[in-house]
C-alpha cells in the first residue's frame, strides 16, 4: 500500500491585541491508502493544479496583481496603537455588490459562453425552418403576441399559429 502525506487542518480560536479571530493550525501526517486511493488523489491533485493555473491567468487578465484577506489585521501608525481589519477601511466603488474580481470575469466568461451556445440554437433554428415560420418564430421569441404579427406581415391570426406550430413542431424533433 502506498504511503501519502495528509495534511489536518484545524481551526484555532485567537485573541490578538484584544480582538477574537480565527486562525489555521496545520499537522501534516503520514497515511497508507489503497492503490484506487492514492491513483485518485494523484488525479486531485492535477485537476486542482489546472483550476489554481486558470485563477492565475484570469487576474492577470483584469491586472488583479495582489490579493489581500479582508480578514487580514492592518496595525495603525497613531498613538492609540489600535488595529482593525482590512474590512473596515475597503471599500469597493466599481461594484456595489463588492464581488471578488475573479467573480466578476467567471460571471463574463459564463455570459459569451451562454450568447455563443444562444447564437449556435438560433442557427440551428433557422436552417430548419422555413423562412415564413422562421420569420414568425423569431417575432414571437421577441415577445409579440398573435394578432400584432399578423399585423406586421399582412397574414391572418391562423397562419401564424399553423406556422408557429409548425416550427416549434421541427425544433423538438432536433431535441
Amino acid at each position: 500500500m502506498p504511503i501519502i502525506p495528509y495534511t489536518i487542518r484545524r481551526s484555532i480560536r485567537k485573541t490578538i491585541r484584544g480582538r477574537v479571530c480565527w486562525d489555521y493550525e496545520y499537522e501534516h501526517i503520514l497515511v497508507d491508502v489503497s492503490d484506487e486511493v492514492a491513483e485518485f488523489l494523484v488525479e486531485d491533485n492535477k485537476r486542482e493544479q489546472r483550476y489554481q493555473w486558470k485563477i492565475k491567468k484570469q487576474m492577470q487578465d483584469v491586472r488583479v496583481h495582489t490579493v489581500i484577506s479582508l480578514d487580514e489585521i492592518i496595525k495603525s501608525n497613531d498613538s492609540a496603537n489600535s488595529d482593525f481589519p482590512v474590512s473596515d477601511i475597503i471599500e469597493d466603488t466599481v461594484n456595489s455588490q463588492n464581488c471578488n474580481p475573479l467573480e466578476i470575469v467567471i460571471e463574463n466568461e459564463d455570459e459569451e459562453k451562454h450568447k455563443k451556445k444562444a447564437a449556435i440554437i438560433e442557427d440551428m433554428c433557422a436552417l430548419l425552418m422555413t423562412k415564413k415560420q422562421y420569420e414568425v418564430w423569431r417575432y414571437h421569441k421577441e415577445d409579440y403576441g398573435i394578432s400584432e404579427i399578423a399585423k406586421l406581415l399582412s397574414i391572418d391570426e391562423s397562419s401564424v399559429r399553423e406556422r408557429l406550430q409548425n416550427a416549434y413542431t421541427r425544433i423538438t424533433k432536433l431535441f
